[in-house]
Parts: structure tokens; C-alpha cells; sequence
């Protein structure tokens, strides 16, 4: 989690206002009106203060990759800095009926012990949960308040009211349940961005199918309930990266099946086991997908790991298997599942 503060957090520390001007051309980076997250550990000694928990692993520096993956950084970052000022308000309103000494009746209806009327959803629920979002979709964070559907340049505030029981609290800020948001995120946006959602959360035990139908279920919205079936039916634990979801999708729409994700491969003659993204044994072809993080490595992929690519494909290939490497960018164009599904239908 990043290291996010308030100008009053920062003055706290003994910062001041120019200080804070100072800092932001340093170490500190402004995400909103008022709030700052630290991006880094700089040489500065009175920056200390600022960085001290990144230093010691409690948080994590601001990470940038250098292409689209910074854009869903800075709607985490927004979103958690929106999260810090709910936070905030809410200690003070807390402190200022403490301070009042309130009659425990009236403090009982107070809003600070009532569940806010806004609540975190959809792409923004998503990150908070720690669920990963495939590629940009969205700038805005995401609320949903009774009556109320508008758009603004940094918010999305969709109308609608969510029951007590699909909502939880979590870093001081109500928040759609996880299962909720899965739900939520297959019903408003490409069945990638949920199916990817969904894998991550199955493979790491977060929930269940069963738990998301039966939040399913109790949901008063009926709109786009197949594209949710959809993505529950397309969802696999199996897979280990988003860029694999996106590429199972793509099979889907492409007509392609029979293909089976992570199969393993004993090569004695390579002393390891290999593991392939996707398998598919009438065709025998194998596909392997690289993610993102790849299509910006470049040169600076080490040398012993290319090859470690070069001999398990030769590998295959020698027992007659066809290899087809799919990147992040053909991940998003047709001709190479066009190419795949050739492949597969002359096996038929």
C-alpha cells in the first residue's frame, strides 16, 4: 500500500506549507486536493519523516512502469486518497461528538456510527480489494449513492442503493463486498476486465462461485445478469495473469476451444518441468502468452532467461509441438486467433 497523507498529516509531522511545496518536487506527489502520497525514498534527511514507513516495508514506494499500467496506478492512488479523506473526515466528525461529551442515545444516531451513504464500487471496489484490473478502462472513481447518478472529471457517481449485506468496511471507507463488485465490474464493463477479476479471486481462495451466485441472487438489478453468467462460466483459477484471461476470452469469441491453461510437460533431457500457458492436445499446440510487463522489457530481459525460453520451445517443438506466442498487443487484434483457429480446425 502507498503512503498516503493529508496536508494536515504533513504540518502534523512539523512540514510546512512551503516545506510541502519543497517536498512535492521531491519525494512527495499530490493526488487530490490536499493529499499527498509519498513516491519514494529520496537522500533527503528531513524528508524522513515523510518516507520512514516505505524505508521500513510498511509502505511501498509510488511505482511507475513507464506505459499504460501507470494509468490504473493513478486511479488506485486516487481512489486511495479519496479513502484517506473519508477516513479523515470521519475522525474528526468522532472526536468532535466525543469532545461534546453526546448523550450515548443521540451519539448512537449520529452519522459517524451510521453506514455512509456512499459506498466505493466497480473498478475502484476492485482495488481496493487487491483484485487486478487487465488494462485502462476507466480515469474516475467509482461510488454509488442513493438517487444520485452523475458524472464528474475525477468521480462516477452511479444511482443506486446497496443493502447492508453487500457492503463492508475496509480501510475506513464502506466498500462493495467482494463478491458485490465482482458481480458489479462483469455487468458494466468487457467480460476481460471481469473474467481476469475473477481468476485472480478464485486462484487465491478469496470466494467461491457459489458465494457470487448467491450474491447474485439477492441483487434488485436484473440488467446484463448473462454477462455476469458469462464471465462466471468463462472463469478459470488455473490461470495465472491477467494477459491469460484476456487471451481465454479472446478464444471464446474467436469460436476456439478445446484449449487447457498451465499443463506441464516432464523434460528429462532439460532436467525441469515445463508449464504452458494454454494446451491444446488434438491440435497439438501449445500457446504461450506474454503479458505486459514483457512487451516493455526489451533489452533488458537477462540473457540466461531468453534462453531458457529458446531451449523449452525447441523442446516442444523436437516432439512436435507447435509453439504460437501471443503478445500483449495481439491480445487485441484478430489475426493472430484467426491464425490459431486454422490451426485447430484442420485438426478436425
Amino acid at each position: 500500500m502507498y503512503k498516503t497523507l493529508t496536508t494536515q498529516a504533513i504540518i502534523k509531522l512539523g512540514f510546512s506549507h512551503e516545506d510541502i511545496r519543497f517536498a512535492r518536487s521531491c519525494c512527495l506527489r499530490r493526488l487530490s486536493r490536499g493529499v499527498y502520497s509519498v513516491r519514494y525514498v529520496c537522500t533527503l534527511e528531513k524528508h524522513r519523516r515523510l518516507w520512514a514507513s516505505i524505508e521500513e516495508g510498511t509502505h511501498s514506494e509510488f511505482k511507475q512502469y513507464g506505459d499504460i499500467r501507470d494509468e490504473i496506478v493513478e486511479l488506485d492512488a486516487a481512489v486511495m486518497a479519496r479513502c484517506e479523506v473519508r477516513f479523515e473526515k470521519a475522525r474528526i466528525q468522532k472526536k468532535a461528538t466525543s469532545d461534546a461529551d453526546a448523550d450515548p442515545n443521540e451519539q448512537a444516531q449520529s452519522p459517524t456510527n451510521q453506514p455512509t451513504a456512499e459506498v466505493f464500487s466497480h473498478i475502484s471496489a476492485a482495488l481496493i480489494h487487491g483484485l487486478p484490473v487487465a488494462y485502462p478502462v476507466t480515469h474516475q472513481v467509482e461510488v454509488v449513492r442513493p438517487r444520485i447518478n452523475r458524472r464528474f472529471k475525477s468521480i462516477h457517481v452511479r444511482g443506486a442503493t446497496i443493502p447492508k449485506h453487500h457492503r463492508q468496511r475496509v480501510l475506513g471507507t464502506e466498500v462493495t463486498t467482494l463478491e458485490r463488485t465482482l458481480i458489479d465490474v462483469a455487468r458494466a464493463y468487457n467480460p476481460d476486465i471481469a473474467v481476469s477479476m475473477l481468476d485472480s479471486a478464485l486462484r487465491r481462495g478469496l470466494t467461491t462461485r457459489e458465494k457470487i451466485l448467491t450474491t447474485l441472487s439477492q441483487c434488485l438489478e436484473v440488467r446484463n445478469t448473462k454477462k455476469v453468467h458469462l464471465a462466471l462460466d468463462l472463469a478459470d483459477a488455473r490461470r495465472e495473469s491477467p494477459a491469460e484471461s484476456i487471451a481465454a476470452v479472446r478464444f471464446f469469441q474467436h469460436g476456439i476451444d478445446g484449449f487447457i491453461p498451465q499443463v506441464e510437460f516432464e523434460a528429462a533431457s532439460l532436467r525441469s518441468r515445463i508449464r504452458v500457458d494454454f494446451f491444446h492436445k488434438a491440435a497439438r499446440l501449445v500457446v504461450e502468452i506474454d503479458g505486459i510487463g514483457k512487451l516493455y522489457l526489451g533489452s533488458g530481459v537477462p540473457r540466461d532467461e531468453l534462453e531458457r525460453e529458446r531451449r523449452r520451445e525447441q523442446w516442444l517443438r523436437d516432439r512436435n509441438w507447435r509453439v504460437i506466442r501471443i503478445s500483449w498487443k495481439e491480445l487485441f487484434k484478430a489475426s493472430k486467433f484467426d491464425e490459431i483457429r486454422r490451426v485447430v480446425m484442420s485438426t478436425r
